[in-house]
């Protein structure tokens, strides 16, 4: 019994069409599910959810916050300090009792009173401490490069969370080719042993069919596990709960119109400079020169004397009684200023000012360095967009001619001009074509999201490097399982 050409054709058509449609369906907003709730997700929505879902933009953002309090605690030291300070003391017993008389005084001997107390504080400031004012320019540079890495951690979550999306669209579009693959195996194995119940077909093309047919079981089994976990891994991207039913809603293909992004991914993409000295991490290196040289400075600045001013008033009162009168109260005012030199600090000084040389040194030898890199990353991400927008087009043309050849294979093979094998062998092309379209078009969406955020990511992010997961290799190696999912062979 030979193949039903319109059948397979019709079969082929509602497996695409129902495939294309579970992917444009529109979405609603992304809102924390239940555990048991179904999330139709968008890619503007994943977005949307990335920063605020990411530990490692919290992290960030808790380190550009604690560089804001070191500027505000360096500043402190240059200005004015006030502290209040009331003491009580209680003399049990007193060395000086037999020594010092009452006298005739309304104010108590300040050694023998048994209840003593002092209400005010002091008042202090720096008046010159040029090491201090450095250090607070080294702290403030310190804040320019947090903010820095912040941006570049909120662009790199940015450009994880897309791929993650895009990789779990490209592994449900991987099982898809690869089941219906295992349907149309499983529909040849039943004509062919029909065929040879009639007497039709021979043996040997039972025997092949079923060896093509179980052959395509782990295939799919592998495809099935390599979509969960690359939908897994988008969940815990975005603080989706795991039992959550995930439908992805923007559809994978080469189309630059992916929907409305969130406002500031837009901004971020539209306005970007990818130009070397643009780079975020380029001047990330920069700010973190100009805090080395600030904090050579400082080390630099610690033979220079500082001064200081301190006054002190207390009204000091003592009293037999709890707590004295009005009149047993006295002032107690002073004034002090401090003049500080160190002449000689054993090589403490010399040795935080070799330190702070050779940091500096290191600074710009990375500061240089990493222009280097940004500048080979440059070349690098236009590079790979280039590729991939090539074989995007390249595999859309196969994917046609494929289709083309198949439907003539399947016509030959029903009218017996064919054989079992040469069916099998364009089946293949087709499916491998297929699967090669699907990446292209995630490696192209991907490209061009890397190609925009450039400006804003970290060194080794251009070629892809630190977007390597499992959930990307294993949507890899599913596209080269589809290819070896038939024995090719010659006629």
């Amino acid at each position: 019994m030979r193949t039903n050409t319109p059948a397979l054709c019709l079969l082929l058509g509602l497996v695409i069409t129902s495939t294309a449609h579970a992917q444009q369906a529109p979405s609603a907003a992304l809102v924390p599910p239940a555990a048991t709730d179904t999330v139709r997700l968008t890619l503007a929505a994943a977005l949307a959810e990335a920063r605020s879902a990411s530990e490692q933009v919290g992290i960030a953002e808790a380190d550009v916050s604690r560089s804001k309090g070191v500027v505000t605690q360096t500043r402190a030291a240059l200005l004015p300090q006030v502290n209040l300070g009331p003491q009580y003391t209680r003399v049990l017993e007193s060395p000086y009792e037999n020594l010092f008389s009452g006298g005739g005084s309304s104010i108590e001997n300040p050694f023998t009173s048994t209840n003593q107390w002092r209400l005010g504080g002091s008042v202090g400031i720096s008046l010159f401490n040029l090491s201090q004012w450095s250090q607070l320019g080294a702290s403030q540079a310190a804040t320019r490069v947090s903010r820095l890495q912040l941006t570049q951690q909120q662009a790199l979550t940015i450009l994880t969370v897309a791929s993650a999306y895009y990789d779990a669209s490209l592994s449900a579009q991987l099982l898809a080719i690869t089941e219906f693959t295992l349907a149309q195996a499983e529909k040849t194995l039943a004509d062919v042993t029909l065929g040879r119940a009639v007497g039709t077909q021979s043996e040997f093309e039972q025997l092949r069919a079923r060896v093509s047919r179980d052959n395509q079981i782990p295939v799919v089994t592998r495809t099935r596990a390599n979509r969960e976990i690359a939908v897994t891994r988008l969940k815990q991207l975005l603080d989706i709960p795991l039992p959550a039913e995930l439908v992805l809603a923007t559809p994978l293909d080469d189309s630059p119109d992916i929907g409305d992004l969130p406002p500031d991914v837009a901004a971020m993409i539209t306005t970007a400079d990818t130009t070397v000295q643009a780079r975020a991490v380029v001047q990330t290196a920069a700010a973190t020169v100009v805090q080395s040289e600030h904090l050579k400075t400082a080390a630099s600045r610690q033979w220079i004397p500082t001064m200081s001013t301190t006054m002190n008033y207390n009204r000091a009162g003592y009293s037999s009684d709890f707590f004295p009168v009005n009149s047993q109260f006295g002032n107690d005012w002073t004034i002090n200023a401090v003049v500080n030199w160190p002449l000689f600090t054993s090589g403490r000084i010399s040795g935080a000012r070799q330190q702070a040389a050779a940091n500096l040194e290191a600074a710009r030898l990375r500061a240089k360095l990493t222009e280097e890199q940004a500048a080979l990353d440059n070349a690098t991400v236009n590079a790979r967009l280039r590729e991939a927008r090539d074989n995007s087009l390249a595999t859309a043309s196969v994917v046609e001619q494929a289709t083309r050849a198949y439907e003539i294979a399947e016509l030959r093979y029903s009218e017996g001009v064919s054989t079992q094998t040469e069916l099998q062998d364009v089946r293949l092309q087709l499916e491998q074509a297929r699967a090669n379209q699907a990446q292209a078009a995630r490696d192209m969406q991907v490209a061009r999201f890397r190609r925009a955020l450039l400006p804003y990511l970290p060194l080794g992010t251009a070629d892809g490097a630190a977007l390597t997961t499992s959930s990307v290799t294993s949507a890899g190696a599913a596209a080269q399982a589809v290819a070896g999912a038939f024995p090719t062979s010659g006629r």
